[in-house]
């Protein structure tokens, strides 16, 4: 039959020259290339006729990225990306491309994006009517890809259409048009048909198409192509397809494949035949039309062929999930999904009311032959299976009273077999019999029970390859030794049925709110060390951020309760450590429980659409109650997970992890190095094949470490077998690496216990990565998950001590030696008792003392240590604590003085600290705490390191940014400690990933300078102040990043006095300048320019509360003036409040998780929250000249509740940032780019932390 397509486009620009493939079978992969500013190239490799014909056009330049297509299984429907003007070739082309196939995947997105994945330019989507399939491209090309357009498939004359019956869910497809169907199977999901595929013919070949989610075993209807055809479909629908029936051109008629329900619909057009099918699909059939084209001439009448038995009605199931089970709506039936390998033939007998008779023949190591004898309605029905073999058969029979309840299966893949083998079985009724074992015990064993057995389904060839059961079972069923008890869905009838199935426990839960009902539920399940999440409805609004979180596994939720007003209207749960949630939602309508004793959740079933339209659970067993875990050095193995191909590997256990490098292409994660520590050597494991993109993580071992890995794994088509997709990392500091991979398949978490580091991998890997694990060293933690062991820093003395830990910290003393701390001793309190420990040896010196107060606890430690002359190892030279109330210890040790790289310093905070450990000899080597941690209450969000394209400028410190739309525009700086750079603007897009520089025309300022300060307005850049290297400054200047033009605003004589090293805010009409260092000394002033009245002002001095200083924060919240830290010749902690409309300066007196004192750090606002980064924390002796002991860490104030919260960390060290507030894909949050490093080199790198939440 000839093939009928639509031209749809082309869109894009209108240079190159045209091109048009015409059209084609099919597309089984895409290549496109891609430079600094397009995509450059494309490839395509088309099937006409069984044969591979390949198209080229524009130019082989840049990255080349793949998308493959399991053609003719899955075809491609839409194809869409972007499109923008492209400056360096002066006209528009394509930047991306994106394609969408019949199976609902969606390709990576081929070409450039934005900063969070977006296709970059203007976006595209182009799509055949009806879901129709790809069957060429034309376009216009030359240097790059100008315009591109498809080919799809249309129906036109003379075919007869039929429109698709049924739902607008899913994903639009259209098979297109055959010479005929040779093979229909149909799968069904609970009461739906969940899947479909047809084998059409073309010529003497087979073209295959499926669609939907194979569930069930499909059943097949089988046509005697070509002196058959398909005459007729008909079926039901109800919501989504629920039955489909075939009739064909020699008076045959198909069994009904689903469930007769709802509507029905009859496609039939006379002296026609059934040519394809279109239809829309997700997790089921919502839609199926048809193509129907004129019958040819009758041929000769056939022998009639004999009428295929009819197959039994199938019982209506649903998916129970992890269990490897199927329960019905009732939980009456359930389908335990076959065990073993897959085998050509599949059955399935269906279900009776007794299973009365077994025979089992053996083969030469396996079973070969099985056979049924079932009862239904006092009739004797028989099925059979596989091959007998010579040596005959056994028999199991079963009494009248009595009924299969268990069968016990092994099974294994054995030498020269495709595919797993069963090779025993032994059955047991109800009344304890047990029938002999038939075959031979292997390597794998299953059970299936749970009640009593009615039926059986599964695989085999010439010998039984799998086999599943259909048990009979109440609401409270019994599965792999254990009683489960479901609780039928509370609702209404609308939307998708789901069901998680059952899991070990629930971690958290998340829901969200459509307006009076609950629209949007995420659980977070625990399976082993893995974390499970599925989520269900609709996100509409945000949802509500107090999350329920469950201390699992020393918690479980026993209780669910809720109300329904005809859709869920609110949530409450209840835990075995007798805490209750709050109310989540509207608590209207009738109310349900959901609650067994001794029982524990451990899933949830239900139906949602936009909303939550009903919701049920599954209880399991209640454990006996965990002991609290004890200090322990073990180590524990978790996995492999993924595919079992590729080469064993084991990098046994090392001490920690420094670097690891990743490689991924579209298909897999590829490679995988990873840089070890052992013994304070470096050594290094490489696993799979150097393919794609390689990618870094790294981690600043040891002080901190890796306690989770996670990731995804999936079955590859192209390769035959499952591979690991995406692989991600999370440390001790709270920080997640980014995703490496893309995050599609199974997902999977590895944890150490009690945040256990992460000590060595395992798994498979060869061509790709085809399984990863971990090995974990165990870390000592207290019975609650909120708890963690920060590790030790410092060196490793003779004697380890670990204190575990208390309530509370009462008291430290602190003994010195000649350079170092000798000797430590703490108090701490638990259950109201007082509780020593004191390690090291005092010296004559005595001890010094600070006591925390009663409703005070220390929440940050600050520790320098060095390897002195004449030690073996690093000593602990300086000690200084913080606490909730921001009161500080006074310093114990010598002060710190940064000379070399032998003097360190680490902060111990994140939370209330319960306890130290560490290891000393006659004086104290290392130290670390045990820190209890409570959940972020105010932001939640995430670092990012922004990829930077072409060529950068340069490293560079005490230089700053600010944003204009998408673009940061940076100025000033220095490379060399006190000389400046240029005078150049340059402007980074966040878009292409490049830098420029911004056109100097007007006023250019006199001088490159440093310590310079810039902020926006609109379109427009305001610069103040700086000095270059020979100490002369800048004036006040604007510059217009519309107009491309500087102008000089005021001149360094007649504004504010001079100075450099100041701070910088702005809001709608005023830009402010505060404090900084003049041309004599530092300065406390606040002046304020309006660029409406073009004035300057200054405003009260603030006077000696807030002493004169530079490296302040500054930040404009709801109309107050903020001053944050700063240098005042060392560096502090105190924060400032001015308001411009009482004229009047505020000292604030700030709490909670308190940053020490610093300068020179990152600050941006969001909302009422003033977020700081990184900075120095100590001056170096060397003043500017030298690095000073800079941190990495970021914190964020609350400036209604004065309370400070600790934020993971996402950078190195480093001090003199240039940074801003920045709104970057719809988040808002502090943008950096740049600094000083502890190396007193300078860093050119740019991160962002996007507030997800506040």
């Amino acid at each position: 039959m000839g093939t009928m397509s639509e031209k749809v486009g082309a869109v894009g620009g209108n240079k190159g020259g045209p091109f048009d493939d015409g059209v084609f079978d099919g597309v089984k992969k895409i290549t496109v290339g891609k430079d600094w500013d397009c995509v450059s190239y494309i490839k395509i490799e088309y099937e006409k006729d069984g044969k591979f014909e390949t198209r080229e056009h524009g130019t082989i330049r840049g990255e080349l990225q793949e998308f493959t297509v399991d053609y003719p299984n899955e075809y491609i429907t839409s194809v869409g990306g972007s499109y923008e003007h492209v400056l360096s070739y002066g006209t528009v082309l394509i930047k991306s491309l994106r394609f969408k196939t019949s199976y609902g995947r969606t390709s990576p997105i081929l070409g450039h994006t934005t900063l969070f994945g977006n296709p970059a330019g203007r976006e595209f989507m182009l799509e055949g009517k009806n879901g129709g399939k790809l069957l060429g491209f034309h376009g216009r090309s030359g240097q790059a890809l100008d315009a591109i357009g498809p080919h799809f498939f249309a129906v036109k004359s003379p075919l007869k259409h039929y429109n698709r019956q049924g739902g607008n869910g899913g994903s639009a497809w259209d098979d297109g048009a055959f010479d005929g169907v040779r093979k229909i199977l149909v799968g069904r999901g609970g009461k739906f048909v969940s899947y479909v595929r047809f084998e059409y013919a073309t010529g003497q070949g087979m073209v295959p198409h499926a669609h939907g989610k194979r569930q069930e075993v499909p059943q097949e209807f089988v046509v005697d192509y070509p002196d058959e055809h398909i005459a007729l479909v008909e079926g039901t629908i109800d919501g989504y397809l629920t039955s489909l029936r075939f009739k064909t051109s020699k008076g045959r008629t198909s069994p009904a494949f689903g469930n007769v329900a709802g509507r029905k619909f009859v496609f039939e057009e006379k002296d026609f035949k059934l040519v394809g099918f279109c239809g829309r699909s997700g997790d089921a059939i919502d839609a199926i039309g048809a193509h129907f084209a004129p019958l040819p001439p009758p041929p000769p009448a056939p022998t009639p062929a004999p009428t295929p038995a009819p197959t039994p009605a199938p019982t209506t199931t649903t998916k129970m999930g992890p269990l490897g089970a199927t329960t019905s709506s009732s939980s009456s039936l359930i389908k335990v999904e076959a065990v073993g390998g897959k085998g050509e033939v599949t059955f399935d007998d269906g279900s009776f009311d007794h299973v009365r008779k077994v025979f089992v023949g053996q083969g030469n190591s396996g079973v070969s032959y099985i056979k049924f004898e079932y009862e239904k309605d006092g009739r004797i029905v028989t099925h059979e299976h596989g091959q007998k073999t010579s040596l005959g058969t056994e028999e199991f029979e079963v009494g009248q009273g009595d009924d299969i309840t268990s069968v016990k299966v092994y099974y294994d893949k054995l030498y020269g077999s495709k595919a797993e083998i069963i090779t025993s079985l032994t059955f047991k009724t109800l009344k304890g019999i047990t029938s002999q074992p038939f075959g031979m015990t292997s390597a794998n064993l299953s059970l299936l029970e749970g009640g009593k057995i009615t039926g059986f389904h599964g695989s085999s060839t010439d010998v039984l390859h799998s086999i599943g059961a259909y048990i009979s079972a109440s609401p409270r069923t019994m599965l792999h030794g254990k009683w489960y008890q479901h609780f039928n869905r509370e609702g209404g009838n609308g939307g998708s049925a789901w069901d998680d199935g059952a899991f070990d426990g629930v971690r958290r839960i998340l829901v969200g709110l459509g307006g009076r009902f609950i629209s949007f539920l995420r659980f977070e399940y625990a399976k082993g060390q893995r974390m499970v999440p599925h989520a269900h409805g609709k996100r509409q609004e945000v949802p509500q951020e107090v999350l329920f979180v469950v201390d699992h596994p020393n918690e479980h939720i026993t209780i669910v309760e809720g109300t329904i007003d005809g859709y869920l209207t609110s949530l409450r749960f209840k835990t075995s450590k007798g805490r209750t949630s709050p109310a989540f939602g509207n608590v209207v309508g009738r109310k349900f429980v959901f609650e067994e004793k001794k029982f524990k959740l451990i899933g949830f079933s239900g139906r949602s659409g936009d909303v939550i339209d009903a919701l049920g659970a599954h209880f399991g067993p209640y454990p006996a109650p965990t002991p609290a875990p004890t200090p322990s050095s073990a180590t524990s193995k978790m996995g492999p997970l993924g595919g079992n191909k590729g080469n064993t590997f084991d990098d046994g256990i090392l001490d920690g992890v420094k670097k690891i490098t990743i490689g991924a292409d579209e298909y897999s994660i590829t490679f995988i190095k990873i840089e070890y520590e052992k013994k304070g050597k470096v050594e290094i494991r490489e696993h799979g094949t150097k393919r794609g993109e390689l990618k870094q993580f790294f981690v600043d071992y040891p002080n901190e470490y890796i306690t989770a890995v996670g990731g995804s794994y999936k079955h590859i088509f192209n390769y035959d077998t499952t591979l690991v997709k995406s692989l991600y990392f999370t440390t001790s500091k709270g920080f997640t690496s980014p995703l490496f991979g893309e995050m599609m398949g199974t997902e999977f978490e590895f944890k150490g216990e009690n945040e256990g580091k992460l000590v060595g991998f395992h798994g498979r890997g060869g061509y790709a990565i085809d399984a990863i694990g971990a090995h974990f060293a165990q870390a000592t933690t207290s019975s609650s998950s909120s708890l963690i062991k920060m590790e030790a820093v410092g060196g490793k003395g003779e004697e380890t001590f670990d204190d575990g830990s208390f309530d509370h910290v009462r008291k430290v003393s602190v003994g010195q030696g000649n350079s170092h701390i000798s000797y430590i001793k703490f108090e701490y309190e638990k259950d109201g008792r007082r509780i020593t420990h004191e390690h090291g040896q005092r010296t004559s010196r005595g001890t010094e003392i600070f006591e925390v107060g009663q409703d005070d606890g220390i929440t940050s430690v600050k520790a320098y240590y060095e390897k002195l002359d004449g030690s073996k190892t690093e000593t602990i030279t300086h000690l200084a604590f913080k606490t909730l109330k921001g009161i500080n210890s006074q310093p114990f040790g010598k002060t710190p003085v940064i000379v070399n790289d032998r003097t360190k310093l680490s902060l111990l905070e994140g939370g209330k600290i319960t306890g130290f450990h560490g290891s000393s000899s006659d004086v104290l080597h290392s130290i670390g705490t045990y820190i209890s941690v409570s959940p972020r209450t105010m932001l939640h969000g995430k670092w990012i390191k922004v990829e930077q394209k072409g060529r950068t400028p340069g490293p560079r410190c005490s230089h700053d940014i600010a944003m204009v739309g998408n673009k940061m525009f940076a100025f000033g700086g220095e490379l060399k400690p006190n000389f400046h750079i240029d005078r150049h603007l340059y402007f980074f897009d966040l878009k292409n990933h490049r830098w420029s520089i911004a056109d100097p025309n007007g006023d250019v300022p006199e001088l490159p300078c440093l310590g310079v300060r810039m902020v926006a307005i609109g379109t427009t850049l305001y610069v103040f102040g700086g000095r270059d290297g020979f100490r002369n400054y800048n004036g006040f200047y604007s510059y217009d990043t519309v107009k491309r033009s500087w102008k000089l605003i005021t001149h360094v004589n007649k504004g504010p006095a001079p100075r450099s090293f100041h701070s910088m805010a702005a809001d709608d009409k005023n830009v402010y300048v505060f404090g900084g260092v003049s041309i004599k000394e530092r300065v406390n002033t606040l002046h304020a320019y309006n660029i409406i009245d073009q004035k300057w002002i200054e405003f009260p001095n603030p006077g000696e509360s807030c002493k004169a200083r530079g490296g302040a924060g500054l930040a404009v919240v709801k109309g107050k003036i903020w001053v944050v830290y700063g240098f005042i010749g060392e560096e502090v902690e105190d924060v400032h409040c001015f308001d411009p409309v009482e004229s009047k300066w505020t000292k604030v007196e700030t709490r909670g998780e308190k940053p020490w004192a610093r300068s020179v750090f990152a600050l941006a606002v969001v909302g009422k929250y003033i977020i700081i980064s990184g900075g120095e924390i100590e001056m170096d002796p060397k003043a500017h000249l030298g690095p000073g002991s800079l941190t990495g860490g970021a914190f964020v104030l609350d400036t209604e509740t004065l309370l400070w919260e600790k934020l993971e960390e996402g950078h190195s060290p480093r001090g003199w940032i240039a940074s801003t507030t920045a709104s970057i894909d719809g988040k808002k949050g502090l943008l950096m780019y740049g600094g000083k490093a502890p190396t007193n080199g300078r860093y050119e790198d740019i991160y962002f932390y996007g507030v997800n939440s506040a």
